[in-house]
């Protein structure tokens, strides 16, 4: 693919010397070596980053499209396909969100801020995080009482299944909750 294609749509970089691109993913900058078939994180030794984190750069760079965003919120089960891919399996885990941090919002806040969320005016709590250049998402929590249940969602900027197919989404999902509940956000592949 032509680099300057690549990097219009994805709002990455190419090191034209080394042959690499640079981008961006959830606060952290990577640079992704085709000819090695590697990607790393700038600021750290360790490798290789998880396989779904890997798989969510690739498919960024490859499918990304040169779109604005549609400002409009949605869920998984609103994506074209998702309502029978987002089951059993495939299933986005946000239940665990609010096991873990259901009656612990402080809690939520100060990890959400930790990893780079930006606050949103949402539920009993909401984080915007800047997944990809083009790619947001939000993650609720509204806490648990006498009344009801704890409960989480993650949602999505609906232009998102342009950018990725549903199976990358998943996997931005299991990274995300993983970065959440305290799994290492570049956790090695095994």
């Amino acid at each position: 693919m032509d680099y300057r294609d690549v990097c219009r749509r994805s709002l990455s970089e190419f090191d034209v010397e080394k042959k690499i691109y640079r981008v961006t993913a959830f606060g952290q900058d990577y640079e992704v070596d085709p000819a090695l078939r590697d990607i790393y994180p700038l600021e750290s030794e360790e490798k290789p980053v998880s396989t779904e984190l890997g798989l969510l750069i690739v498919f960024y760079l490859l499918r990304s499209r040169d779109i604005p965003l549609a400002k409009k919120w949605v869920n998984e089960f609103s994506l074209k396909g998702g309502a029978m891919f987002f089951r059993g399996p495939h299933a986005i885990r946000s239940k665990e969100i609010a096991g873990r941090f259901g009656n612990d919002v402080d809690g939520f806040k100060e990890v959400c801020y930790e990893l780079g969320g930006q606050p949103v005016d949402m539920g009993d709590a909401a984080f915007r995080f800047q997944v990809l250049p083009r790619i947001p998402i939000l993650v609720v929590l509204w806490y648990g009482d006498d009344e009801f249940e704890a409960s989480a969602k993650l949602l999505m900027d609906e232009t998102i299944d342009q950018h990725l197919p549903l199976d990358v989404i998943y996997a931005m999902a299991v990274e995300l909750i993983g970065m959440l509940l305290g799994s290492s956000r570049r956790r090695k592949s095994e």
